[in-house]
């Protein structure tokens, strides 16, 4: 982030767009994902971004997240080395401030993790449940070595469902996301029924209404989240003694049967 802010400053009428993708090593596909995820505007005033930066600094964000992800990497290793990027959430996104505690976050396909926080003290326990939830993803794509062309609905699911379950063993219930509390359960065993079961070897973009949500679809708001952490519940009721291990390596058909 401070090299951007540097740059930027130096070039004040530069393409910032371009001058981020080089100090970042980003393609266009990237920089769009982390601006759905709310990171900050690119044109924002550098002096207020300087400011978040220093806050983010102060906060000690960065080293929290590096001791966590380390710590939870030597109890739960992965064949792939840990890489993450922390950027500023947008400060206007209320969104993520309100739904999501002001943490929003995503796991490439390499492995590679990116936060966006809004710096205030209070997101802490959140970004705590954030970063046990993308070490999972972490995980688990580098154990099936799962990429973007082969992964279908039901993939998006499980993969979901079991990063809120390891949230749950790792942390406690108080730490879950929001996710869960889209679906009852009766409400996430119709809806399986009803909208997902014949689309779960679906794949591509198709597949992002049934995780988000489509009011004209009928398919609520966070649907997928939901019923992926239901899916993994139901596959626990059943099978009590599994470990986490053994649920992170294990297909997502596994879950189904």
């Amino acid at each position: 982030m401070q090299k951007f802010i540097s740059i930027v400053r130096l070039n004040p009428d530069g393409n910032r767009k371009e001058i981020f993708l080089d100090v970042f090593k980003f393609d266009e596909e990237e920089l769009e994902m982390m601006l759905f995820f709310g990171m900050f505007n690119l044109n924002n005033n550098i002096c207020l971004l300087e400011k978040q930066l220093n806050k983010m600094r102060m906060l000690g964000f960065e080293n929290f997240i590096k001791e966590e992800l380390v710590l939870l990497q030597k109890q739960y290793p992965s064949n792939r080395i840990i890489q993450f990027e922390l950027f500023i959430l947008d400060e206007e996104d209320d969104f993520v401030k309100s739904k999501l505690g002001g943490v929003s976050a995503f796991t490439n396909w390499d492995g590679k993790m990116c936060f966006t926080v809004f710096p205030e003290e209070n997101v802490r326990k959140m970004l705590k449940s954030v970063i046990t939830h993308e070490y999972h993803h972490h995980w688990r794509i580098s154990a099936l070595e799962i990429n973007e062309a082969n992964q279908t609905l039901l993939d998006r699911m499980i993969l979901e469902g079991l990063a809120e379950h390891f949230i749950r063993l790792k942390l406690g219930e108080k730490y879950l996301g929001p996710f869960k509390d889209a679906l009852s359960e009766i409400q996430a065993k119709n809806l399986w029924e009803s909208h997902y079961i014949q689309h779960i070897n679906d794949k591509g973009t198709s597949t992002d209404v049934f995780m988000f949500g489509n009011e004209e679809e009928g398919i609520p708001f966070w649907g997928g989240y939901a019923l992926g952490y239901y899916l993994v519940k139901w596959y626990l009721d059943n099978n009590k003694d599994i470990s986490i291990e053994e649920l992170t390596v294990s297909p997502s058909y596994l879950f189904i049967e």
